[in-house]
């Protein structure tokens, strides 16, 4: 089954991440999107506490499994939730005009500016994740027209 239609360009992120009509707090939830295992209703809904910027890691309270889990995030993703948090002590993290902010506003930013679903960001993640982890090494590839250069 070809699903290339689901997968979305590192240009295409690139492009939406940098667009400056679009507030903070929806690229912000993109990038983590992009780069952890976080799903967007995990996201929406981290509060600052959630946030622990010298470790770089967001705590997800609310997962699909039910349970407790830490997320790493870039340094990119941290300076960014700084700027978002800034000197806050509680609260929702992404707020739009003072409310949280929603997954489908999130969704539907994205979709008209990529025109792809932020699904996307996810799934093209874990395929390329997918294909890292079944990269043979150095050692295992064969020269062409050789057999295995891997040790016996």
């Amino acid at each position: 089954m070809d699903t290339t239609h689901l997968l979305v360009t590192d240009l295409e992120v690139d492009t939406a991440l940098a667009e400056p009509s679009v507030p903070l707090a929806i690229r912000t939830v993109w990038q983590l999107l992009r780069e952890s295992d976080v799903r967007l209703s995990e996201a929406v809904a981290l509060d600052v506490p959630d946030v622990e910027l010298t470790d770089r890691v967001v705590v997800l309270r609310e997962t699909k499994e039910g349970g407790v889990f830490e997320a790493d995030v870039t340094s990119a993703t941290a300076t960014q939730l700084d700027e978002l948090i800034g000197t806050r002590q509680s609260g929702p993290v992404f707020t739009i005009g003072g409310r949280r902010l929603r997954a489908d506003e999130v969704a539907a930013t994205f979709r008209k500016v990529t025109g792809k679903s932020v699904h996307a960001l996810c799934f093209t993640r874990q395929v390329r994740s997918h294909r890292e982890t079944d990269r043979p090494t150095l050692v295992e590839r064969a020269a062409p027209g050789q057999g295995s250069t891997k040790p016996a």
